[in-house]
């Protein structure tokens, strides 16, 4: 009898154990990853301060679509790698309704206007949220993106200041 429990209970762990092999999968890890050119380091503070004048006039911002002065600015990269081809600016912030390719929420005191940016180069490309620019790295290993800034409005504008807050994420290839 001691022979027929000792074979019962061999004949359930062999069950137990090819019910487990039967039910295993075979498992796939694949494994990926991305080599990215190195990146440029900004030349000066990575805050800029562009100020679009002190004496706007109002009577001159009256109509839609009137600017004050474009006000040229640059952002400087230095200490590209040789590696590095292109570097490539995509700009962000709150884009103003008036219209979201260009412009920037005012979020000043001065009402009916918005910030608006674009490339300082022959294409003057609108740089609205969400808008790249491409600067090829140079011989010395720098990238300059030349750009410049104005108050647009939307007519009527109010007195109060203007401010703007537009952020810069740089990516290399």
């Amino acid at each position: 009898m001691n022979t027929n429990l000792k074979d019962a209970a061999l004949a359930a762990l062999m069950s137990l154990a090819l019910a487990g092999a039967a039910q295993a999968a075979d498992v796939t890890i694949n494994i990926s990853g991305k080599i990215v050119a190195s990146p440029c380091v900004v030349d000066g503070s990575s805050d800029i301060n562009v100020d679009l004048g002190q004496t706007l006039q109002a009577a001159d911002l009256s109509t839609a679509g009137s600017t004050s002065s474009w006000v040229p600015f640059t952002i400087s990269m230095k200490n590209c790698p040789t590696s590095t081809t292109n570097v490539i600016a995509t700009f962000g912030g709150t884009g103003d309704a008036a219209d979201l390719t260009r412009l920037y929420t005012n979020t000043g005191t001065a009402s009916n206007v918005a910030v608006e940016l674009q490339s300082n180069d022959a294409s003057n490309t609108p740089l609205g949220n969400t808008k790249s620019m491409t600067i090829p790295r140079t011989g010395s290993n720098t990238a300059v993106f030349p750009l410049q800034s104005r108050v647009w409005s939307k007519g009527n504008a109010s007195t109060g200041t203007v401010a703007s807050v537009v952020s810069v994420a740089f990516t290399y290839n």
